[in-house]
């Protein structure tokens, strides 16, 4: 069973191996040199704790990693917009670059990446058609930075939340999704999502996504759960699987007492259906939860 930690190790947090962020507010607050030191020093440290988590994930014996979205903060807002190579220290943040893809290449492990859900493709305001496209940009080109492919095998995953007549939201989503860089495009895959109004499940994501611009689909078993679509999670799984040319990433989790939120620790096992995937476990115990499922799974197996 592939099993992936996304983004935190709760395990290297108590060693002190943290990531940091930085608001706009906090940025605009400094003066500019000093706001660009500040921020540069923790893109740093997150990048160098990015590596340490790769490396943490092989030992202890993750296939698959979801890199933070929140790796470099604030650089891609309109007020700052900065490159990584117009930071003050440029120098050692390329080169921590060059040791995450090392610690890529050497461990073999799945990488990918959700930004941020405040991405989207199908807002009737332009700055935050920018803002996505911009903030995908900057995924991808990391993605090229770390050495990742630029194709499927490193997925960046995104929801379609706008509700409403799935159609005229296609429309625009398909609209702004051709306008996206090669290294974008390339890479982008849709997510189930338990809209109020269930607009974004996988048949619908089917029907328009696959159908029409060839996006594989992420398979997401709570949010599948949640959207009712009269189907057995069997053959939505399958559905969502054959939209993929390589092992798909799927999402995992279960929902505190019958609800959307995120429980800390697993019950069970995500069903493969026989299949090769890696799953992104999404429990709130992030790697202790994983070490939970792989427990779960010996003992499974030993009878």
């Amino acid at each position: 069973m592939r099993l992936g930690l996304c983004c935190i190790s709760l395990r290297l947090q108590e060693e002190g191996h943290k990531f940091q962020t930085m608001t706009f507010s906090r940025f605009s607050a400094l003066p500019r040199q000093q706001a660009l030191e500040v921020l540069s020093a923790r893109i740093l440290n997150n990048f160098l704790v990015t590596e340490k988590v790769i490396r943490y994930c092989k030992a202890s014996g993750f296939s698959s990693y979801r890199l933070s979205s929140d790796l470099t903060p604030v650089i891609n807002h309109p007020s700052v917009d900065v490159k990584l190579q117009d930071l003050p220290n440029a120098a050692a943040i390329f080169e921590s670059l060059s040791s995450i893809a090392n610690a890529v290449k050497e461990t073999g492990l799945k990488i990918s990446a959700h930004p941020s859900e405040y991405i989207s493709l199908t807002s009737p305001k332009e700055e935050v058609i920018a803002n996505s496209t911009r903030d995908l940009a900057s995924h991808a080109e990391l993605f090229d930075l770390i050495g990742l492919p630029q194709s499927y095998e490193a997925p960046l995953n995104i929801h379609i939340r706008k509700d409403g007549n799935p159609e005229e939201i296609f429309e625009e989503f398909s609209k702004n999704y051709c306008e996206l860089p090669d290294g974008v495009k390339k890479r982008l895959v849709v997510e189930v999502n338990d809209n109020k109004n269930g607009t974004w499940h996988i048949p619908n994501l089917y029907k328009f996504c696959y159908k029409k611009l060839n996006i594989p689909i992420t398979f997401d078993s709570l949010h599948n759960k949640l959207c009712n679509t009269g189907s057995s999670e069997k053959e939505m799984f399958e559905m969502a699987y054959s939209t993929w040319n390589t092992i798909p990433v799927f999402h995992y989790s279960e929902g505190e007492n019958g609800t959307k939120k995120h429980a800390d620790y697993p019950t069970e096992l995500p069903n493969d259906y026989g299949k090769d995937v890696y799953w992104d476990v999404e429990l709130k115990g992030k790697c202790f939860a994983i070490m939970k499922l792989k427990d779960l799974f010996s003992k499974k197996n030993s009878f």
